[in-house]
């Protein structure tokens, strides 16, 4: 992953997020640490996802539920 820095990040915004929609993923340093960063929205939303309340609630009442032998197998869905 590609670094940048707080204050290159803003004197080239336009052609970092233009690399970014190219699939370029950048941390962003702010005085050499890192602290933030930057990924085409495509690999984002996997990331979103995965800890959106909503989503972990419902992982974790699969996960139970499977564990309790309430669930089916994925053949049992023919």
């Amino acid at each position: 992953m590609a670094e940048i820095g707080v204050k290159d990040l803003k004197a080239h915004a336009s052609e970092v997020v233009a690399n970014v929609e190219g699939g370029t993923a950048y941390i962003v340093t702010k005085r050499g640490r890192p602290a933030a960063v930057l990924m085409p929205i495509e690999d984002a939303e996997d990331a979103v996802l995965a800890n959106a309340d909503e989503y972990v609630r419902l992982r974790r009442h699969a996960r139970a539920d499977h564990k309790a032998g309430r669930s089916i197998s994925i053949g049992d869905l023919d």
